[in-house]
């Protein structure tokens, strides 16, 4: 893919992103940090969980509500919450259609974090806040595909990634909102895939 211009989520906005780019850099043996364009990102996703051996699970996290907040942070510098949930053991094809039905919503979403991994390899892709991404691969051929992958959707090789973390200050703040489609949004997800075995696993 070539270069073009950097696209952030709908749930997601900066005044000044001139800084970021289709990006990434080795972080550790086996593991990535990566930035992609929003309209990239979803392609991606689905390339990368053809790659863990199954069982593979899902993962949500989504942030605790206000009263909650009041409870768990002892001080205003404390980190806000997120509430863990996860849906394991799933075949391929089940990934597939999650990844098809409702990934649009959640990169679109930008209060949310997710991801995928193996429940036996322990692969894993973490899509952080401002869809920043943390990869890991457990096994050298997984390694060198998961790169070549990041190289097919744009990303170029840095020493140092800058992501939107980077750039977000008082003079250039960021905004995230949440996205819903067709009337879902993630907080809905928990419930609907509650009798596929999704569970609260932790608040985060």
């Amino acid at each position: 893919m070539d270069k073009e211009n950097f696209l952030l989520p709908d749930g997601i906005d900066i005044p000044d992103i001139s800084g970021l780019k289709n990006a990434y850099t080795v972080t550790g043996e086996g593991t990535f940090a990566a930035l992609l364009s929003a309209d990239r990102l979803k392609g991606f996703i689905a390339e990368f969980a053809e790659l863990i051996p199954e069982p593979v699970f899902f993962f949500l996290e989504l942030p605790c509500s206000s009263e909650e907040e009041k409870e768990l942070r002892q001080q205003e510098t404390d980190p806000f919450h997120y509430k863990l949930y996860y849906l394991d053991n799933c075949t391929l094809p089940v990934i597939r259609a999650l990844i098809r039905d409702y990934c649009d919503m959640l990169i679109n979403d930008g209060i949310c974090r997710f991801g995928f991994g193996g429940n036996q390899s322990g692969d894993e892709l973490y899509i952080q806040s401002y869809k920043v991404m943390s990869i890991y691969c457990s096994d050298g051929s997984r390694t060198s595909a998961a790169e070549k992958l990041l190289e097919k959707y744009g990303a170029e090789k840095t020493d140092t990634l800058v992501t939107p973390w980077d750039i977000v200050s008082k003079d250039n703040p960021g905004t995230c909102v949440r996205a819903e489609e067709d009337g879902i949004s993630p907080y809905d997800l928990p419930e609907m895939f509650k009798k596929a075995g999704m569970y609260y696993a932790d608040t985060v």
